[in-house]
């Protein structure tokens, strides 16, 4: 239960649990008329005497502090040392404080996306595949050379068949690129393959290249160039890459197309996500905080289903 305090004892324990690096408001005080007492302090007369003193200290009026409360340096390492036994007696507040602070940061963070909602939900340049009246949005932040995004994708296939009236929406975030070219090949082509063919091409690409990567991934061989051009070529399209895995596409198109991943860069910068991948699950038409699951890493088909049905509800 917490107890009421005058603002004068609110701030020496605001000060004192700071100096311990705490948070106030995580500290639930018991029923005791002093606000601080040691469990051993029948044991320890000395720690008794210093929470009497402190005690004694918030109690009495200070004459010549019309402006304020003001603390001396004795004051101040009363209250740290007394904090600090405060804290060493309740270890539990610790781990409260810990929880509170998780679930401010994870409040956060839904705020941060659902704010942005409108970028996410870019339909124009963001390849996405699903009916345009959805009413919700699965949003993944992937690279084609991630072994968890490979992972991923039939768990994301197998969610996109079983719920007709979703979209999802492909944020390339090519954190691979300074690794291996395929990262931001494989973006690319996607791109001009869905602002050119549509999103069933895309998706049918897509997917055949996560399956392509991923075999290659767990059979530790290496994805090159030749084996995209021999993918894109099989799939019909003459006009992408040569034989050899180069570029037939322009220099002007292939930096318009490289002008959406650098935005996606700085989209995922903004939400603070330095990883792959991150899905997003929001309500299109009315996306709240409440509503709205992230999920770094990959997904298991119960997870993702849980998302979707959560947004659903709105």
């Amino acid at each position: 239960m917490e107890k009421k305090q005058n603002p004068n004892q609110r701030m020496l324990i605001n000060i004192g649990l700071a100096l311990c690096g705490f948070v106030a408001g995580s500290v639930v005080w018991g029923p005791a008329s002093d606000l601080f007492k040691s469990n051993q302090s029948a044991k320890e007369p000395a720690n008794e005497r210093m929470i009497e003193q402190f005690n004694r200290l918030i109690r009495e009026p200070q004459a010549n502090q019309s402006a304020g409360l003001v603390l001396t340096e004795q004051d101040k390492e009363l209250i740290g040392k007394t904090a600090a036994q405060y804290l060493i007696d309740h270890p539990e507040n610790l781990v409260e404080a810990g929880k509170r602070l998780e679930s401010n940061r994870d409040g956060e963070k839904m705020s941060n996306v659902v704010n942005t909602k409108d970028v996410l939900l870019e339909s124009t340049y963001t390849p996405n595949y699903g009916p345009d009246n959805a009413d919700v949005a699965v949003i993944e932040f992937f690279d084609y050379m991630c072994h968890f995004c490979q992972q991923s994708s039939p768990v994301l296939e197998k969610a996109i068949s079983a719920n007709k009236n979703v979209r999802t929406f492909f944020k390339d975030f090519t954190i691979f690129a300074d690794r291996t070219p395929i990262s931001g090949m494989g973006a690319k082509i996607g791109l001009y393959i869905f602002r050119t063919y549509g999103q069933d091409k895309y998706y049918e690409f897509h997917n055949k290249l996560m399956n392509e990567t991923g075999i290659a991934l767990q059979s530790k061989k290496d994805y090159s160039p030749q084996n995209l051009a021999t993918l894109v070529h099989g799939l019909g399209y003459k006009d992408i890459l040569d034989e050899h895995g180069n570029f037939l596409l322009t220099a002007q198109l292939r930096d318009q197309l490289q002008n959406v991943l650098d935005a996606n860069m700085m989209l995922a910068d903004k939400l603070n996500y330095s990883g792959t991948p991150v899905f997003i699950i929001m309500n299109i038409k009315n996306p709240q905080n409440k509503t709205t699951t992230i999920i770094p890493g990959a997904p298991d088909s119960y997870r993702l289903q849980q998302a979707i049905d959560k947004a659903k509800d709105n």
